[in-house]
C-alpha cells in the first residue's frame, strides 16, 4: 500500500509499505532446517518518467527490517560445525542475517503516471543495495562440544558467504487508483 504524487514535470514522489514473510522447512545432510525470511519496510521513492508511455527510472530507500533466519536440528544425532561432526542430541544451531535498517534502491518501472482519475497497473524491477551481517547461534551443548575456535571459523564462513550478496532483487506488481 502506498501514496504518490507528481511534484513537477516528469518527477513524482512515492511512499509505500512493503511486507514479505516466507517460511520453509527441509532436510539436508542429516539435519532438519527451519528457515524464515521477513521483510517489513517503508519505501521512499523518486520516479523520473524519462520515457513515453509510463516507463520510469526510480531511486529511493527502504527503511525497516529485512532478515533471514534459520535453525538446524540434528536428525541423526550430530551436527557439523567447521567441517567436523559433534554430538547434538537435543541441540541446535541457529543463524541470522540482518540487512541494514536503511538501504538504497535503484530500479526501473512502469505505472504511477496517471493524470486522470481511475485505476491502473504498476510494476517495478530493481535492487536494494547493502550487505547483511550474519551470526551463528549455537545452543549451549553444541557451543561446548564444538569449541569457540570452531564456532568462530563457522561464523567467518557464514559471513563470507553472506558478503557475496551485495544487493538483492525486488520485483513488485500492483494495482493503482488515482482519485
Amino acid at each position: 500500500m502506498g501514496l504518490g504524487d507528481r511534484v513537477g514535470g516528469p518527477v513524482s514522489l512515492r511512499v509505500s509499505g512493503e511486507f514479505l514473510r516466507v517460511s520453509r522447512e527441509f532436510e539436508s545432510d542429516g539435519a532438519t532446517y527451519d528457515t524464515r525470511l521477513k521483510f517489513s519496510n517503508l519505501g521512499l521513492y523518486a520516479d523520473y518518467f524519462a520515457f513515453a508511455g509510463g516507463f520510469r527510472l526510480t531511486a529511493g530507500a527502504v527503511i525497516g527490517t529485512r532478515r533471514a533466519t534459520g535453525n538446524a536440528v540434528a536428525s541423526n544425532g550430530t551436527l557439523s560445525i567447521n567441517g567436523s561432526s559433534f554430538p547434538a542430541a537435543g541441540e541446535n544451531v541457529g543463524a541470522i542475517a540482518r540487512f541494514p535498517r536503511t538501504a538504497p534502491f535503484l530500479g526501473i518501472g512502469y505505472g504511477h503516471h496517471q493524470s486522470s482519475k481511475g485505476s491502473g497497473f504498476y510494476a517495478d524491477l530493481g535492487v536494494v543495495i547493502g550487505k547483511a551481517q550474519a551470526q551463528i547461534l549455537p545452543s549451549a551443548g553444541i557451543a561446548t562440544a564444538a569449541s569457540q575456535a570452531n564456532i568462530d571459523a563457522e561464523q567467518r564462513r557464514l559471513q563470507d558467504s553472506v558478503n557475496k550478496l551485495k544487493a538483492y532483487p525486488i520485483i513488485k506488481m500492483g494495482y493503482s487508483f488515482n482519485f
